[in-house]
């Protein structure tokens, strides 16, 4: 199975603990594959993760299925809206000035998020460290509180 189809919406797996399972043999990109997944990662971050490419991936992926050692989850994880997006900018550029898009790129990318798709529920996370970035305490305070409020609205 393609796992990498275009017209395949965002796929998403969780392991599964097998109560009554014989002795099972897993090869290294097994092992590094279960390792990795987590069922609030797209399948392209974790291929990014592993290091593996498109075909690897869904051979092995096929051999996790085959083994009942994870499964294929339907969800859809609700990502920040473009309009946080767009008052995050806002509220940092006030703090930081013209780096601002740059620290939050650099933040994504260290937390292993695309910026397009940042989950909700790593907001708080994602607001926090991004407030590291601000030389000066009071701007880094007053950013995160105006960013906590925002998030609270989009989980409203």
């Amino acid at each position: 199975m393609d796992f990498f189809s275009p017209d395949q919406p965002k796929i998403f797996f969780r392991k599964i603990t097998q109560i009554n399972s014989n002795e099972i043999r897993l090869n290294a990109d097994m092992i590094r594959l279960l390792i990795a997944i987590d069922e609030t990662k797209e399948l392209d971050q974790i291929a990014n993760e592993v290091g593996m490419d498109h075909a690897r991936i869904n051979t092995t992926l096929s051999k996790l299925l085959e083994l009942k050692l994870v499964e294929l989850i339907q969800t859809d994880i609700p990502f920040l809206d473009k309009d946080f997006m767009t008052a995050l900018k806002i509220n940092l550029s006030q703090a930081v000035g013209p780096m601002a898009e740059i620290l939050i790129d650099d933040v994504a990318v260290e937390m292993n998020l695309s910026v397009s798709e940042i989950p909700k529920s790593q907001a708080a996370e994602f607001i926090s460290m991004l407030s590291l970035e601000i030389p000066d305490e009071d701007s880094s305070v007053q950013f995160k509180k105006a960013m906590l409020e925002l998030i609270k609205k989009q989980q409203g």
